[in-house]
């Protein structure tokens, strides 16, 4: 997340601005539009270039009397022409934000977003600043700009009534310019954190989504110095705890084994035939990361096949999920150590695995001494596992084909057995062969983690990098809290299923999340 201030438009040298270059990543240079001047222009940038501040050109309408916030009706030669006069000012310049009204009407017109698109692909800017959801970036990706999606700390957002979608609130109204730190730093944690702004003003919280890569703090707000200032702190605070949480950069294989960085599924994506797939054992993800105080989605290394790990940086680590011996060696002595249990660990130290005791996927989850919460000492699976069933069995919903089963109830005596032909897309099970469906051919549809489908094979059980869409018949879905414990079964192992109801299913889910705060809570 970048900061990005509008400077210049209160002279060369203006001391506020000056300082507020110390705290911001990208510095909107004022190009004699609304404000500023040739003076102005080279003063900044300079002080830009000594402090490695990014520059773009905060270009506007021509309109110097109303300070850009008023809309012009201008032919588009006039507008263009203007804009390339500004631009003339910063020489090189890659990048660019529009300012006040000629912003906002970029935001909502597609013509007029496509013409100022247009006209910055033709000037060689590859860069822009601009709302997300706005038909501005919109325009820009379609010309091929890089787009920074922006969002304001120190201005409220409403609803727009056209489409529910968040804007800015226009500046005459109340309340439109926040005027209070602590108020533009809780709006700013919201939109780091939650991608999420509040609409609702004083009468009450009403979420809607942003997404944004920087803030704009202005300069011309009297807390814009203590707003950048803090700001930027708690933005470099939470980039070291990021780069201490998880196994970049702090880690090296010094054998690899058959292993590879996870972390959360990335949704989105599915009607263009990508799975979200993620780790194969969500829970035991999180459980690692919170043990040692890390954000629960902290990128972890998921281990099939043993691999002797490195430690690059002094540190606590956590194995959990399947169990492998594993023993930790550095300073001259070596030992063993246990499954769900916290170790501190030194730069140097190597960390090797032995056999597998159970299950398919282990996570080495990983945080440096300078970041995170307090850490546990050991938490095994059976401490957090109430959500599971008592019996061992996975639960499952009947499927949109579960009626062309002949016997639906043959499927929950079967002995079925894990096989050999398993991946990261799913598991062939075997079993007795009377499980059929009376179904004929069908188009396809659309699948989820945890589907079974029925093949002339036998059933296929998918889990989380499976495909987006199959043809054969979905007879039953694993619920939701039991696709972890899919991908801990190990092949030519017994597996038995339960059918449950959606009230139940539920129930699992809420049980297993408060597991899982119950954990935050600890740990913050």
């Amino acid at each position: 997340m970048l900061i990005n201030c509008d400077i210049g438009e209160q002279g060369p040298l203006h001391e506020g601005d000056r300082r507020l270059m110390e705290f911001i990543h990208i510095a909107n240079l004022a190009c004699e539009g609304h404000a500023g001047d040739r003076r102005s222009v080279d003063a900044f940038r300079a002080l830009a270039e000594e402090r490695g501040v990014a520059v773009s050109a905060h270009l506007s309408y021509p309109d110097k009397a109303n300070f850009g916030r008023a809309t012009m009706a201008l032919p588009d030669g006039e507008l263009l022409a203007a804009l390339d006069s500004q631009l003339a000012l910063l020489p090189g310049v890659r990048m660019a934000k529009f300012h006040g009204a000629l912003y906002n009407d970029a935001w909502r017109d597609p013509r007029l977003a496509e013409l100022l698109a247009g006209w910055m692909a033709r000037r060689g800017l590859d860069r822009v600043l601009a709302p997300d959801g706005s038909e501005l970036a919109a325009a820009a990706r379609r010309a091929g700009l890089a787009v920074l999606r922006e969002a304001f700390a120190d201005r409220r957002y409403e609803a727009d009534p056209a489409d529910g979608r968040p804007r800015l609130a226009a500046r005459s109204g109340d309340g439109a310019v926040i005027s209070r730190v602590d108020e533009a730093l809780a709006q700013a944690r919201e939109l780091v954190l939650r991608g999420r702004v509040n609409v609702g003003g004083l009468s009450g919280p009403d979420w809607r989504e942003v997404k944004a890569d920087t803030l704009c703090v202005h300069s011309d707000s009297p807390i814009a110095l203590e707003l950048a200032a803090r700001l930027r702190a708690e933005l470099d605070a939470a980039e070291r705890e990021k780069a201490a949480a998880g196994v970049g950069g702090n880690i090296r294989l010094i054998r690899p084994g058959f292993c590879g960085t996870a972390g959360p599924p990335v949704y989105g994506r599915q009607h263009l035939g990508v799975s979200p797939g993620g780790a194969m054992d969500l829970f035991s993800l999180a459980r690692g990361n919170l043990m040692l105080g890390n954000p629960e989605g902290s990128p972890a290394l998921e281990i099939a096949g043993p691999p002797e790990i490195e430690i690059l940086r002094p540190g606590r680590f956590v194995l959990t999920g399947g169990r492998l011996d594993a023993a930790l060696r550095g300073g001259g002595s070596s030992y063993e150590v246990e499954h769900s249990r916290v170790y501190e660990a030194a730069a140097g130290d190597r960390l090797t695995f032995g056999a597998r005791r159970y299950g398919m996927y282990t996570y080495f989850c990983f945080r440096g001494r300078d970041g995170g919460g307090p850490a546990a000492e050991s938490l095994p699976f059976s401490a957090v596992s109430g959500w599971t069933d008592p019996a061992g069995r996975i639960r499952v919903l009947p499927g949109p084909e579960h009626r062309c089963l002949a016997q639906p109830g043959l499927f929950f005596l079967t002995q079925w057995r894990t096989t050999f032909k398993m991946d990261r897309m799913g598991i062939r099970l075997t079993g007795d062969p009377g499980v059929s469906c009376g179904m004929g051919s069908m188009v396809s549809g659309a699948v989820a983690d945890g589907t079974v489908q029925l093949t002339p094979e036998g059933p296929i059980v998918l889990l989380r990098h499976r495909q987006t869409i199959g043809g054969y018949p979905r007879i039953f879905n694993v619920i939701s809290a039991d696709i972890d414990l899919l991908a801990q079964y190990a092949p030519n192992q017994a597996i038995r299923f339960a059918e449950t109801t959606m009230e139940e299913a539920r129930a699992a889910a809420r049980l297993k999340r408060e597991e899982l705060e119950k954990l935050r809570r600890a740990r913050a």
